[in-house]
């Protein structure tokens, strides 16, 4: 399980750059500026229970995989000329953006966040 856990992480990074813009290059920053510690607090807690959680706490896992999946999709990044999604890069339809896609995107990143502690709550408990 560990190592789709490292699949899924490196495909949603390869997802979130194909809409490549503003967003991703101040996390770019961040990340380089804070030594890789930011990627490692928003990431780790998933890698970390791919390798080392129990049976039980799949379930969670697999729902954090999907979140996670779901954010990296619909998370519009632009650069000067508009914003896009790699939802819309993805399906060539530029018309499936708005509120619609930011409330799943705020509703399923709010969700990841809370799954994360819960998810190293249960494994490090089990």
């Amino acid at each position: 399980m560990g190592l789709m856990q490292v699949g899924i992480v490196s495909l949603a990074v390869l997802v979130r750059l194909t809409a490549f813009g503003w967003y991703a290059l101040i996390a770019i920053a961040v990340s380089l500026l804070s030594l890789g510690m930011v990627p490692a607090i928003v990431v780790g807690p998933l890698i970390y229970a791919g390798f080392c959680a129990p049976a039980s706490a799949w379930p969670l896992l697999t729902a954090a995989d999907v979140l996670l999946m779901v954010c990296a999709l619909t998370f519009e990044d632009g650069g000067d000329n508009g914003s896009t999604s790699p939802l819309q890069v993805l399906t060539g339809r530029r018309g499936s953006s708005g509120r619609g896609t930011d409330r799943v995107f705020r509703f399923c990143g709010a969700a990841y966040v809370v799954t994360l502690p819960a998810l190293a709550i249960w494994t490090v408990s089990g």
